[in-house]
């Protein structure tokens, strides 16, 4: 998973420090560890905690769940765990669960955790770059979250594992960014109640990943780089959007993964999506009181980029809008007089109905590396593991528990005996 920065606070006061330091390069390298040490870890602790047990997999599927940070991949991710531990289980890659077996994980945790991340950065993506070798060599069904922060370098990757033999699904979450930047304060909130302190994204990351998803979207699309492509809504188990390959590579339907996503992105809310965010929206402002300057400018901008989707009556329950100024100004999003639903979507109830977006510009050509691509993007036999929209395949049966495990805390990171999946 892409690594968005983050911030830190003080303990005890709910207030964003700006950083205290700037990160000393030669400190960077200094916690880096020599790459024979690396290779131990992930060999003798990585491998037996988080690998190891899964059943080797003729054609193993690997699934890529992309969304924005506090897009809420939660019920998507459930979905896809249960479904993949009913048929051997599967590794789950991402950094943040292997930063933790850094020898100095704790200290620098317990000291400030921007400087867990700076210099554990290096030897965090060397053990997910050995993981997903390590699901390649061995044939594993594996789960993959991406931010897609570099839209190229997920594309790499998905060539990657097709060309290992997988099965990859691409799974988007159509979360518009209103809904993604008030779960990203919502969740750092929680962390402020739970614990005193809290580690909050930066908001430029989150930008940067929200566009670079449309960008995944048309490499996906113009590419054949997954056997099944979705959209999903926050909150919903099953898609607004599927396409999948033929026998012979090509898609069955109209290759239209970014304008399902600007679809889901753009559209009015429901009532029930309308007064959920709003309500959560009135509790942040009440408990932003009490925790500094900056957040009146911060919401405002969520609010800004949430009015125009909101149903009138829920958006005359927000505070009066401002004119924006400064740094968290932001231009809200435009919504369409009649935002479609994702083609081939079956629509929500209550939810407004109309045809499936057509393309704003003809669909480019695909470029030579992608065009040889798609020439050798046959899809990999077996049942898709996550639903489909009517016409696609299998419904969804009945929802699996549960999520994601974090490796148990020991004094020098995870205790040696913790599993994953």
């Amino acid at each position: 998973m892409t690594d968005p920065a983050e911030r830190t606070t003080r303990p005890g006061t709910g207030v964003p420090e700006r950083p205290a330091r700037v990160i000393d390069p030669a400190e960077v390298e200094r916690y880096r560890l020599p790459d024979a040490e690396n290779r131990r870890i992930f060999r003798e602790r990585i491998v037996p905690d988080l690998l190891a047990g899964r059943v080797e997999q003729q054609t193993p599927t690997v699934v890529f769940l992309i969304g924005q940070p506090g897009a809420g991949k939660s019920r998507v991710t459930e979905m896809v765990a249960g479904a993949l531990n009913r048929h051997g289980g599967f590794a789950d890659v991402d950094s943040d669960l292997y930063k933790p077996y850094h020898p100095a994980y704790a200290r620098l945790m317990a000291e400030d955790d921007t400087l867990m991340a700076a210099y554990t950065r290096a030897d965090g993506r060397a053990w997910m770059a050995q993981a997903e070798a390590y699901v390649r060599e061995h044939g594993l069904h594996a789960i993959i979250q991406e931010t897609s922060q570099n839209a190229a370098a997920v594309e790499e990757k998905m060539r990657a594992y097709r060309d290992s033999g997988a099965r990859v699904e691409a799974l988007f979450m159509g979360v518009p960014q209103a809904m993604s930047d008030q779960g990203i304060v919502n969740r750092y909130f929680e962390q402020l109640a739970d614990r005193g302190q809290g580690r909050l994204t930066v908001q430029a990351n989150a930008d940067e990943s929200y566009a670079g998803i449309l960008e995944l979207a048309d490499r996906v699309d113009r590419g054949a780089l997954a056997d099944l492509a979705s959209v999903y809504r926050r909150g919903e188990s099953k898609p607004r959007y599927g396409n999948s390959l033929d026998g012979a590579g090509n898609w069955t339907g109209p290759a239209e993964l970014r304008q399902a996503l600007a679809a889901e992105r753009a559209r009015p809310w429901t009532p029930a999506e309308s007064d959920s965010f709003v309500t959560t929206q009135l509790r942040l402002r009440e408990t932003a009181q009490a925790l500094g300057p900056e957040w009146p400018g911060r919401l405002t901008r969520i609010e800004d980029q949430a009015r125009p989707l909101l149903t009138p009556q829920a958006a005359a329950r927000l505070p009066s809008p401002t004119a924006p100024t400064g740094p968290t100004a932001a231009t809200p999003p435009t919504a369409p007089s009649a935002a479609p639903a994702a083609p081939g979507a079956p629509a929500a109830p209550g939810a407004p109905t109309a045809s499936a977006v057509p393309p704003t510009v003809p669909p480019a050509s695909p470029s030579p590396s992608a065009a040889a691509a798609r020439s050798r993007s046959t899809p990999r036999p077996g049942a898709p593991t996550t639903p489909q929209p009517p016409g696609q395949g299998q419904g969804q049966g009945p929802r699996p528990a549960p999520g994601r495990a974090t490796p148990p805390q020991g004094p020098n990171g995870p205790a040696p005996h913790g599993r994953g999946r």
